[in-house]
């Protein structure tokens, strides 16, 4: 049987350029690809979803429907107090999120629960009994004893009372809030909301139980330690003032006088210390510039002194006039005497002023190192006086720090124990209801739509994940640009999938022709009957499917051109790849072109081109290779396309075809063609399973790689293209056959039906249909 082949026109350039066979991978899926893995496996994606909404809805069929009421209540920090106290002897709650969250634990805990169990007499109820379950045979072999050993029953019951409670109730904070909910669960929505009220109300009553405790037994132990701790604070005081006046250790303004008297002496030191460091800093600057003969004018003193300061602008005055003077009387004139000797009696008093100055800030260092002197001698005697005296400060204070902690908690003590007397006989619980339970008027579990809308989410997530690794997974090429990147080689065209409903209906076309033919005298098949696929490209040309194969045609004629071009092999990776209808539609199409083409079927063991065209032949490549049949009388033609054909006669000896393959008789049957041909092109073995092909391959111009859509493995693809290693140079491209325009959407949607629509609704159909 030929195989159908299927996909689009796709034309590459003339010059290939060679890439290397490397691994194909998958290139990152975006968004749009996520869409189409969805659609085209979109059974694989909704099957966990039907499956998970199935489960759901026979677990909504058989679960018990409850009813949850919820009380609300206030964990109030502000405590509400009667009496006229501080504290209480159980403090008030924090504020902190432990607190909170500790009063949320308590409300939940075994001591309330039982309370509200024996009051609302729960061991009675059939709800909060355990009910037997299929693996307590088993549960009870493990166990280490019963569940009543060392226990009353009624003490028993009322336990496992409390365990299903616990598991019916959740107690949760509102947020960061002060408010707290008591939810329970029960199959009747008036036993809900009486058994929520009925933990609210024992949580009270434990705060109130809890505080009357702890403030009993404090103000009981308080009265204990107040007498003793009275007759402690006065030996204490006692003590401290006896030894303050063994030691004259005055006080006053919580410091001795002595003290007072070190500091304040201190203080004044430093001053004069910093006034005399003044003082020597000056004396030593009129000291450098005696020695060194400076101007002693230049010192800081003199220069901010008013009196020189208003002595050298008079000076300067003067010493103009002079100048003035004598340039207009000349140096002798009596004036200009006069003014010279005014110029010296003020250069004079400058001097004196000066001098003045220097001896003043002599003095002012004496004075300043006299002052300091004696303040350090002073210091001196009084810290004397206070090292003496240490030792007996240390033990006073000490004695001080005893009596004023023993005051201190004797005061504390006696505050509480008036504080606890009167709480005594008032206690408040901290917290309050906010909102009692009311019944519940819809049930609260099972949440029906929540349930189903979880499975179906769950199912869809689940089926997404398994279309995605099943997608992942499938390596069969199924684009172009895979072929492309898994061959290395140029991706020619992809030939359309044509259905097999449309083959049976043109196959009924050749019924009146099957009267008038006779297999003894014709041996090629009349057009009518020859299978319809065999002549697709011709009989439709307005098909994409003829469309593909004028691809592959175009990308050989332009080889053709450039090169010279004599045989193209058509081959395939693996066998019912598509590559025989690809042989026999690209040689007819060549034909009706008018290039004399021969086509030769090439795979000797399973000859598919002689069944389909010439099942009646008696002679073919065999018969001519080894001499017995002239290659004039084997070759049939086809009048309707003037299409050469050189068919293949069944043979029997497997090993004879292997050996003929590798043999100088097929060189020598090409070279013959060679030179009445246009071109040949042959049909051969496929290259994985057989080395025929292999072998053709050495003799090819070109070759074509057949590849069927959606089922070559990648891999194959890569292996084939190894051994085409040694003619890889010869390889012209890969064409994808059987590609199923309808589902290639899915994968390349600018090669699929629905965007060439636009292109021919009715050779769309008649291409795609299935």
């Amino acid at each position: 049987m030929l195989q159908r082949n299927s996909d689009l026109p796709y034309v590459i350039p003339d010059e290939p350029q060679s890439r290397p066979a490397e691994g194909w991978q998958y290139p990152t899926v975006d968004l749009r690809e996520m869409g189409r893995i969805l659609r085209r496996r979109y059974k694989m994606a909704l099957l966990p979803a039907v499956a998970l909404l199935g489960l759901a809805m026979i677990y909504l069929l058989f679960t018990t429907t409850l009813y949850t009421a919820t009380s609300t209540v206030l964990v109030d920090p502000r405590r509400a107090n009667v009496v006229e106290t501080n504290q209480s002897v159980l403090s008030n709650f924090g504020t902190d999120d432990a607190t909170i969250e500790s009063q949320t634990l308590l409300i939940q805990s075994v001591a309330i629960l039982v309370r509200v169990v024996g009051k609302l007499k729960l061991t009675e109820d059939a709800e909060f009994r355990p009910k037997p379950g299929l693996l307590d045979p088993i549960k009870g072999l493990f166990r280490s004893s019963g569940p009543s050993d060392g226990a009353s029953p009624e003490d028993a019951a009322k336990s496992r009372s409390v365990e299903i409670l616990q598991r019916r109730m959740k107690v949760t904070r509102q947020g960061t809030t002060f408010l707290v909910d008591i939810a329970v669960n029960s199959e009747s929505p008036q036993k809900a909301a009486t058994i929520a009220n009925a933990i609210a109300d024992a949580y009270f009553d434990e705060q109130v139980r809890a505080k009357y405790e702890a403030t009993r037994i404090a103000a009981n132990w308080l009265n204990g330690q107040i007498d003793e701790l009275k007759s402690r604070v006065v030996a204490s005081e006692k003590a401290v003032e006896d030894y303050r006046s063994a030691n004259n250790l005055m006080v006053s303004q919580g410091v001795t006088l002595n003290d007072q008297q070190i500091t304040d002496l201190n203080n004044k030191l430093i001053a004069a210390r910093v006034q005399t460091a003044e003082a020597r800093a000056k004396y030593e600057q009129v000291q450098d510039i005696a020695k060194s003969g400076g101007d002693p004018g230049g010192i800081n003193a003199a220069i901010s002194s008013e009196m020189i300061t208003k002595l050298r602008t008079q000076f300067a005055d003067i010493a103009k006039n002079e100048a003035d003077l004598s340039s207009k009387y000349g140096a002798r004139h009596p004036l200009v005497a006069n003014v010279r000797a005014q110029r010296r009696d003020t250069q004079k008093l400058i001097n004196e002023e000066i001098r003045r100055i220097l001896e003043s800030t002599k003095h002012d260092y004496d004075v300043s190192r006299s002052r300091e002197a004696s303040l350090q001698q002073s210091l001196d005697q009084l810290q004397g006086v206070s090292t003496s005296s240490s030792q007996a400060q240390v033990r006073l204070r000490e004695l001080q720090r005893e009596a004023e902690a023993n005051r201190t908690q004797y005061e504390s003590y006696l505050a509480r124990s008036k504080e606890t007397t009167a709480q005594e006989s008032l206690e408040m619980p901290d917290s309050r209801i906010v909102t009692k339970a009311s019944i519940p008027i819809r049930p609260s579990s099972p949440k029906t739509m929540l349930i189903l809308g979880l499975a179906v989410m769950l199912g869809l997530g689940a089926g997404s994940v398994l279309a995605f690794l099943a997608d992942y997974l499938d390596g069969r090429v199924k684009t172009l640009e895979q072929a492309e990147a898994i061959s290395g080689v140029p991706a020619l065209a992809a030939v359309p999938l044509i259905g097999a409903r449309e083959l049976a209906g043109l196959a009924r076309r050749g019924r009146n022709e099957l009267g008038r033919y006779d297999p003894k005298t014709t041996k090629l098949l009349p057009p009518a009957l020859q299978p319809p696929l065999t002549r697709y490209a011709i009989d439709e040309p307005g098909t994409f499917f003829a469309e593909a194969i004028r691809a592959v045609r175009l990308a050989l004629q332009r080889t053709m051109r450039s090169q010279p071009v004599k045989v193209v092999q058509v081959t395939s990776a693996l066998d019912s790849e598509g590559k025989t209808t690809l042989a026999i539609n690209l040689a007819q199409s060549l034909a009706m072109l008018g290039i004399r083409t021969l086509l030769i079927d090439g795979d000797l063991r399973n000859p598919q081109v002689t069944r389909a065209l010439c099942p009646r032949a008696d002679a073919g490549l065999l018969e001519v290779a080894i001499g017995q049949t002239a290659p004039e009388h084997a070759i049939l033609v086809d009048r309707s396309t003037g299409l050469s054909i050189l068919p293949s006669t069944p043979i029997k000896e497997v090993e004879f075809i292997t050996e003929l393959m590798f043999s100088d008789r097929i060189v020598d049957v090409l070279d013959h063609f060679r030179h009445r041909y246009e071109l040949i092109v042959i049909d051969s073995p496929p290259l994985v399973p057989l080395v025929d092909g292999r072998a053709l391959a050495e003799l090819a111009d070109r070759i074509i790689l057949a590849l069927a859509w959606d089922q070559t493995p990648g891999e194959v693809l890569s292996h084939a293209m190894d051994l085409l290693a040694p003619v890889r140079d010869r390889v012209m491209g890969t064409v994808l056959t059987r590609v199923d325009l309808s589902r290639l959407q899915f994968y390349d949607y600018y090669r699929s039906s629905a965007y060439l629509k636009p292109y021919g609704a009715a050779s769309l159909h008649a291409g795609a249909a299935r």
